[in-house]
């Protein structure tokens, strides 16, 4: 070996022209000679020796004047010689090629994940409407609550004396019936909007036209016209044009259809999807018992244009001082009453609020993937740029100047980048979709535009970019600061390796164990959030009940017959085989209808305190409600059949309310009056988590009987109790509500499970997708350190092969590898102990029932980083100790 060492250098010394021509022809002579005598230690004869000699430094002289002549190619010549010898080099080491490329592809497709969904809830939530970004939304702010919906004169108020807006418009979301010929009757989302709603947004339809803008709002029945979105269109009338001027049924009401929406149009509801939309000013048509004036009190959502060089600050400020001259207008005080101005993100309708809540932890998450994947491929590149040092030594030997050396460097960590970029833009896609599934089912469809886009393509370039200057960097200057000399004359003389390049190795690799570590915690704190949650007893059982909603005034029930029908259906209900207990109700519990209803209350005898708000939480409950809910009544008793219109008005409370009105805790048989109707205390049930599962400080609700609400039975939600499971209800009800009415579609078919699940994916998906950068970072961590201590074996084959021959056993030397890991497992933990101080700060407001600095979370995230190391540790540790002294040292 020391022969072929010597060669490399005269060869070194040789073509550099070094030295005289008087020395080249005996340079020349000694390098065929021993080349000569090598070849026939190998067992090659004389003459095949020397050809093979002679054959060996023509092709280096060929390689060395070729070196030459790319000196002067052009730039695009060079480029194309720099990406074929990449791409041959990189076919030359398929493990590190896809060990890298798989790499970059989890940190990038993680990123282009949360670019796909910030797009999609920011920058380009609806591909068809004009200039989203000057458009905004605005809602209410009220008793300390916000999202509340604006009313139409609210409305009109900013229209007239608004000067940061061009334009305002109304809309809402509700469901409708459809029906027509020959088909079965049909529940839509819709949407309940001003006429100028499709103007303002700079939507064109694709078939028909729109409302006209300047229709008035209040002129009730004129205009009952109704536009369909595509999928609408195509899936239930057959993409028929001739359907554009007919007659359709919505809500037992005639509407002429006037228009198709353009493909994929589904409307602005938050990720809510619509399927049509019907002017505000056929509100009196969809119900049959609407008030006089349906706009006066109705709940709407204002959507606005900003004026050119209008800021959001300056509209927000014009739009405080609007609602306080409103107020003043009304001649009354509005409890904290006010108007806010949110972008499409931050729009508390929908779903679009809550995902960009979401954002900001699954960004940092997958930029510290990202940080981690680009130390690990820099520590990949650098380990791959060392083991071509003799390589690049002799190509700069050959005549290659650095800035060729630099070039092909680059091309290489490019080439890498690229493909890692192209995987990890494909994996996003497909992840994106993924994450959409994960969403909660709430019963209604719903649209996100996770399309791609020139952004998203944009980003991926731009990480491709990122990565590879960053990677690149370290195996460039490596690849600039070869010693040729040094290189060529690497050996059997490093026999303890490299002890200050080794050091730099563990620094690189604490690093990244401690983002690991920092991922770690965040994810066990999440876990144990979502551990909490679930092991809470929600006070009512989930389990075997079947819920179905009811619309009976969309479709033309008035209160008697609704009245009549319901007492029927229950009773059909009861004696079906299999229902252990049905019952009828306003809102489920954790439910995601019909929640929060407020009333004005008083009770005899009870003197509020200044400035108290008396109105109180009321739903509407049928007979046994409480029973069919596994909820416990306290004392008195439940809902019954007799609780009818004609027979004395009764309520059934909670225990806040008890504590609230009723201190010492002798409620039964009082009275108490909600909406001026005064009602006996029949009841006191326990408190049960009403809406959300992480409720520690219960509500005062009052339950009233449904069969007495003084404002009629616009809608009720059917519950059945199982004697098995909650599934195999679905065919006799569905039976028992035909058998009475065929037309009267029966909707949101969930187990209660399935209701109260959209609560608790809250707090689960958070820490599932915590828990899946998790995941990938203790993989990228445990490639990057298993290739690191794999190469360090290898780097230090001599110096185990040297112990071994001086005495060291096999176990010593396994323990050694082991032990040279554990100072980054330390330093890991202690680098991820001082980051996630910052990092659990952005936690604070997920955590329920654990604190921000959680011994478990940390010692479990400390455990499993201690468990990486060793596993990661475990296999080059097994190599180093099998390594044969005698062959190692022969080889020198």
């Amino acid at each position: 070996m020391r022969t072929v060492n010597r060669l490399r250098v005269r060869l070194r010394n040789l073509l550099s022209g070094q030295r005289g021509d008087h020395r080249l022809r005996e340079e020349m002579e000694a390098h065929l000679a021993m080349q000569t005598e090598e070849n026939i230690r190998t067992g090659m004869t004389p003459a095949e020796a020397r050809r093979q000699a002679r054959l060996k430094f023509g092709v280096v002289e060929a390689m060395r004047e070729q070196y030459h002549a790319e000196e002067g190619l052009p730039l695009l010549e060079n480029l194309v010689h720099d990406v074929r010898y990449a791409l041959r080099q990189l076919r030359k080491s398929p493990g590190f090629t896809l060990t890298a490329v798989l790499t970059l592809a989890l940190g990038i497709g993680a990123l282009i994940t949360v670019t796909i969904w910030t797009n999609a809830v920011l920058f380009d939530p609806w591909p068809q409407v004009r200039d989203v970004r000057s458009l905004r939304f605005i809602d209410a702010s009220f008793m300390g609550g916000a999202g509340w919906s604006v009313h139409y004169d609210q409305m009109e108020f900013l229209r007239r004396h608004s000067h940061s807006f061009t334009e305002l418009t109304a809309f809402a979301s509700s469901e409708l019936n459809l029906n027509s010929a020959n088909e079965s009757p049909q529940v839509i989302e819709g949407g309940i909007v001003s006429s100028n709603y499709f103007h303002l947004l700079g939507v064109r339809p694709e078939l028909g036209r729109f409302f006209e803008p300047s229709s008035d709002a209040r002129d009730y029945g004129a205009h009952d016209d109704v536009v369909l979105s595509d999928a609408l269109w195509r899936s239930r009338f057959g993409g028929d044009r001739s359907e554009v001027g007919r007659i359709i049924s919505i809500n037992q009401h005639p509407f002429t259809v006037i228009g198709i929406a353009p493909k994929g149009f589904l409307g602005v509801f938050g990720g809510l999807a619509e399927a049509a939309w019907v002017p505000l000013s056929s509100l009196r048509d969809l119900s049959p018992d609407a008030p006089p004036d349906p706009l006066r009190h109705y709940g709407l959502q204002v959507a606005v244009r900003l004026r050119s060089g209008v800021r959001g600050g300056t509209a927000q400020a014009e739009l405080h001082t609007l609602a306080r001259e409103y107020e003043a207008t009304q001649h009354q005080s509005y409890d904290g009453w006010t108007l806010n101005l949110r972008n499409c993100a931050h729009f508390e309708r929908g779903l679009f609020y809550g995902i960009s809540e979401e954002l900001p932890l699954l960004a940092g998450a997958s930029a510290l993937l990202m940080v981690l994947v680009c130390l690990n491929i820099a520590s990949l590149l650098g380990q791959h740029a060392a083991r071509r040092r003799r390589e690049t030594a002799i190509r700069a030997a050959l005549g290659a100047a650095p800035r060729r050396i630099a070039s092909q460097v680059l091309v290489e960590t490019g080439i890498l980048a690229g493909m890692g970029a192209l995987a990890g833009w494909i994996a996003g896609l497909g992840l994106s979709r993924t994450l959409y599934l994960m969403l909660p089912g709430f019963g209604f469809p719903l649209a996100f535009n996770l399309r791609n886009d020139w952004r998203v393509d944009t980003v991926a370039a731009g990480i491709a970019v990122v990565v590879t200057l960053a990677c690149g960097l370290a195996p460039l200057r490596q690849a600039l600061r070869v010693s040729q000399q040094e290189a060529l004359h690497e050996g059997g003389a490093a026999v303890a390796g490299a002890p200050r390049k080794r050091r730099g190795q563990r620094a690189l690799l604490g690093l990244q164990m401690g983002i690991c570590f920092i991922v770690l915690v965040c994810c066990g704190l999440l876990t144990r959030t979502a551990l909490n949650i679930y092991s809470r007893n929600p006070g009512f059982n989930r389990r075997a009940m079947l819920t179905a909603t009811l619309g009976l005034s969309r479709a033309g029930y008035s209160p008697g017959r609704a009245e009549v029908f319901l007492t029927e259906l229950l009773e059909r209900l009861r004696h079906a085989p299999g229902v252990a207990a049905v019952t009828i109700t306003t809102h489920l519990p954790m439910g995601d209808n019909g929640s929060n209803n407020t009333r004005g209350f008083s009770v005899p005898g009870y003197v509020p305190s200044k400035g108290e708000d008396m109105d109180v939480v009321t739903d509407y409950d049928g007979p046994d409600f409480f029973h069919a809910m596994g909820i416990g009544v306290l004392e008195g008793r439940d809902f019954a059949v007799s609780d009818t219109p004609g027979s004395p008005k009764v309520a059934v409370i909670n225990l806040a309310m008890v504590h609230r009105c009723w201190p010492k805790g002798n409620a039964l048989g009082r009275n108490i009056v909600v909406d001026g109707i005064e009602r006996q205390v029949v009841g006191v049930v326990p408190n049960f988590m009403y809406q959300s599962p992480d409720d520690t400080d219960p509500s005062p609700v009052v339950f009233l009987p449904y069969l007495q609400a003084p404002t009629g039975y616009g809608y009720a939600i059917l519950a059945l109790r199982s004697r098995t499971t909650a599934d195999a209800l679905t065919g006799e009800l569905r039976q028992a509500v035909a058998a009475l009415d065929r037309t009267l579609p029966l909707e949101d078919v969930r187990t209660l499970e399935q209701v109260t699940d959209g609560q608790y994916q809250g707090y689960r998906v958070p820490a599932e997708l915590l828990g899946v950068y998790a995941i990938a970072s203790v993989m990228v961590a445990m490639m990057g350190l298993y290739a690191v201590m794999a190469y360090s074996v290898i780097e230090r084959h001599r110096e185990f092969a040297l112990r071994i021959a001086l005495g060291s056993t096999r176990q010593s030397i396994f323990s050694l590898v082991l032990r040279g890991s554990s100072g980054v497992a330390i330093s890991g933990v202690v680098t991820g102990g001082l980051g996630s101080v910052a990092a659990v700060r952005l936690l604070r407001s997920m955590l329920f029932g654990v604190g921000p600095f959680d011994p478990a979370s940390y010692f479990a995230a400390a455990a499993l980083l201690l468990l990486t190391v060793f596993v990661s540790g475990l296999v080059p540790a097994r190599r180093a100790a099998s390594v044969d002294p005698m062959q190692a040292l022969r080889s020198e």
